[in-house]
């Protein structure tokens, strides 16, 4: 018996395309943001240089150790960040890679032999710098603005097997395969906004209230003080002081070695008005003792106050050491 047999050879071939590369930019619109940051810290970004994205965005494998073609011009950069009330402003300066001042409708050439990358800022993007030049605080609130840049770019890239390629702005005519540019052409746009949001905050400095040392309760001095609080530019607000830990009826400060207490109370100025914590116990920056109703960002209010030991006739007169504990809240 004779068998047959019938070789059958299966071939494949996986290939890709010669025209295949990894990588992609654009100029897509983006929002820079700085802070949210308190009033107070405004002055710190004027000395820092703030990374944000110059609207130019590659990724993928771009090819190291190349000449990276780049132009770009700004349009309608603005100096100042307008405040949302219309009135208020923030100085700004933008930076470009180079941490060169940036100017409006000035052509600048990027063009250089880069190792790595150009694209080291916020999502792969050409890296810019944003500055606020304020030495001062400034009204809470946020404060916005609008720019544009126009790219060109000519970018080298890796392809298949160590063959590359370019990406080129919108019509870029350059030798084919070769970095030689012979029309930039139309370039691409990337809007930009700006925003800079800044917090209300305020500074307060107080010092510890001590009665000193008595023989009896009837024998302590009131004690008078001055609480000092800065708040930002146009921000009223109120003052506020709690009960404390040992409240009844009273304030009380409680002895350090028994379950004796000593009943005071706190009072605005030289007055019988309590000072509190509800309602019109606490005391607005409207009514303050020094520099009422001034909200320059800067100017400090004085809040001073008289605390007095209440000598009701029920507290025995056990010696040692009273303490409490309050809480001054500023509310805006």
């Amino acid at each position: 018996m004779k068998n047959s047999f019938f070789s059958l050879l299966v071939v494949g071939f996986l290939g890709l395309s010669a025209q295949q590369v990894f990588a992609n930019c654009e100029t897509p619109n983006n929002v820079i943001r700085l802070g949210p940051v308190s009033s107070f810290n405004v002055p710190s970004l004027n000395t820092t240089e703030n990374l944000v994205t110059g609207g130019l965005q590659c990724t993928g494998t771009l090819s190291a150790g190349s000449t990276q073609y780049m132009r770009y011009i700004v349009q309608n950069l603005p100096s100042k960040l307008i405040h949302t009330n219309g009135v208020n402003s923030a100085n700004i300066s933008l930076l470009d890679t180079d941490k060169n001042i940036v100017s409006n409708n000035k052509l600048v050439d990027l063009s250089r032999l880069v190792i790595l990358s150009f694209f080291s800022g916020p999502n792969s993007s050409v890296p810019f710098y944003l500055r606020v030049n304020e030495s001062t605080n400034l009204v809470p609130g946020t404060y916005k603005g609008q720019f544009t840049i126009k790219w060109y770019w000519h970018i080298p890239v890796l392809g298949i097997v160590g063959l590359g390629g370019y990406m080129s702005s919108p019509n870029l005519k350059n030798i084919w395969g070769t970095g030689v540019i012979l029309d930039w052409g139309t370039g691409q746009d990337a809007t930009i906004n700006i925003e800079l949001i800044v917090e209300k905050d305020c500074k307060i400095n107080a010092q510890n209230i001590n009665f000193g040392t008595a023989p009896l309760v009837s024998k302590f001095n009131p004690v008078t003080g001055t609480v000092q609080i800065t708040c930002s530019a146009q921000t009223p607000y109120t003052v506020g002081l709690s009960n404390g830990q040992n409240y009844s009826q009273n304030r009380r400060m409680k002895n350090l070695s028994s379950n004796h207490y000593l009943p005071y109370e706190i009072y605005k100025n030289t007055t019988t008005q309590r000072w509190g914590y509800l309602g019109a116990d606490r005391w607005s920056s409207a009514n303050a003792s020094q520099n009422p109703g001034v909200y320059d960002g800067s100017v400090t209010q004085g809040y001073t106050y008289t605390a007095k030991i209440i000598d009701d006739g029920s507290n025995a007169s056990v010696e040692g050491t009273y303490k409490d504990n309050l809480i001054l809240e500023v509310a805006f």
